[in-house]
């Protein structure tokens, strides 16, 4: 197998950060568009849940049509659908339309990100920690900076503004797609998926989903605490959004160091269990701090940690399940179904427990239920497998 460079991998980065940036660039302009499309704040915040959904429904299939037609046919097609869906954006006067190309831009994330197992195994395949850190942190950043700059530039430049923006980073990231990926490797296309799915892989998508349904529950309760703390309407909001902003800052600066750091020191079980109790330690202080004080700082902090240590070490689980396979084409499947499982998450805990948050009398229950998902998670973090011990059990029975 020819040795591969990094630039290799530069419009598959640019390409996940345009998408997080053109996904969470919507989260603040939920008025602004309300008005602009003549709809309800529910409608609009159904476009944001958008992305959500079309990993569930879309995930599986991205990792299988990245195992039949290589990694390169997929990235064609997100690239392209990303193209259409921001286009359609900027042209669209009505909710109905503007929900339908949103949905064509979102079909672009599970496309794009749920492979990424393939893309790391075929190119990276020892560095595989640090290919799936450093992409899911990207992603994540591009979600930061849009929740960070998405008002400035609607003061600059109006939402069609930051439309047009959309349309032109997408355009370049199709074209450096189209002229790098060519060169992606195809010796595994074809392969048969059969036995990808391993027993073990549920303590994966345990903590998959574990994780990111508290990111997401903890984004979205933050106002809604804060308010019963005695916070403004209008102080919990912008409260509430520099924490959502923190997190993402946080989950991407984790998962871009991390998990490379841990991989180059061959450390990567101690790394699982370190960002495990770090994460859970993370979620103590953020859920108390946000429950029961005014600490605006401490609160900032808690979201901030929990981002950096809990993305690590999903995104980390998220290539632990790499481990179980031993191709590349069954890798992509194998994160494909640890996104999905993810994404199953996120849809239903935090409506199951988010509403436990809104009133003084339940929070206390809430936060037990939270620190005890969260305690499982860490219980389970030593016994996932790595890519180190595969490979040495490979080497062994040689």
């Amino acid at each position: 197998m020819p040795k591969n460079s990094w630039s290799e991998l530069y419009p598959y980065w640019f390409l996940l950060l345009v998408i997080g940036f053109g996904w969470f660039v919507l989260a603040p302009l939920v008025p602004a568009l309300s008005k602009t499309l003549n709809a309800n704040i529910d409608q609009i915040l159904l476009l944001i849940s958008l992305y959500g959904y079309t990993m569930v429904i879309f995930g599986l299939l991205a990792g299988w049509l990245s195992a039949r037609f290589t990694v390169k046919a997929v990235l064609y097609i997100a690239a392209i659908l990303a193209v259409i869906g921001f286009i359609g954006r900027a042209l669209a006067s009505d909710y109905i339309l503007y929900f339908v190309m949103v949905l064509i831009g979102a079909i672009a994330y599970p496309l794009a990100m749920a492979p990424v197992g393939s893309i790391s195994e075929s190119l990276f395949k020892e560095r595989s920690h640090t290919v799936v850190g450093i992409s899911v942190g990207i992603l994540f950043f591009g979600m930061a900076l849009g929740a960070f700059f998405a008002p400035a530039l609607y003061n600059a430049i109006g939402l069609s503004g930051i439309s047009w923006l959309l349309v032109l980073l997408s355009i370049i990231a199709a074209l450096w797609i189209m002229y790098v990926v060519k060169d992606y490797p195809t010796y595994y296309k074809g392969k048969s998926l059969k036995g990808t799915f391993k027993i073990g892989m549920i303590k994966n998508w345990y903590i998959g989903l574990a994780i990111a349904s508290m990111s997401v529950m903890f984004g979205g309760i933050a106002s809604t605490v804060l308010k019963l703390n005695n916070f403004s309407e209008a102080s919990a909001l912008t409260y509430a959004g520099l924490f959502g902003g923190l997190a993402f800052l946080g989950s991407a600066i984790g998962a871009m160091l991390l998990p490379p750091i841990f991989e180059a020191k061959k450390a990567l079980k101690l790394g699982l269990i370190v960002t495990s109790i770090l994460a859970f330690i993370s979620i103590v202080v953020m859920s108390f701090s946000l429950a029961y004080t005014n600490l605006v700082a401490l609160i900032a902090l808690g979201y901030f940690f929990f981002g950096f240590f809990g993305n690590a070490f999903w995104s980390m689980a998220l290539t632990s399940t790499t481990a179980y396979v031993d191709d590349p084409a069954k890798a992509g499947f194998s994160t494909s179904m640890y996104s999905v499982m993810t994404n199953l998450g996120v849809a239903i805990i935090p409506v199951l427990i988010g509403p436990l948050f809104s009133s003084q009398s339940t929070i206390a229950s809430a936060i037990i239920i939270v620190l005890i998902i969260e305690l499982i998670a860490v219980i389970l973090a030593p016994t996932l497998k790595t890519s180190n011990e595969s490979s040495n059990k490979r080497k062994k029975t040689r």
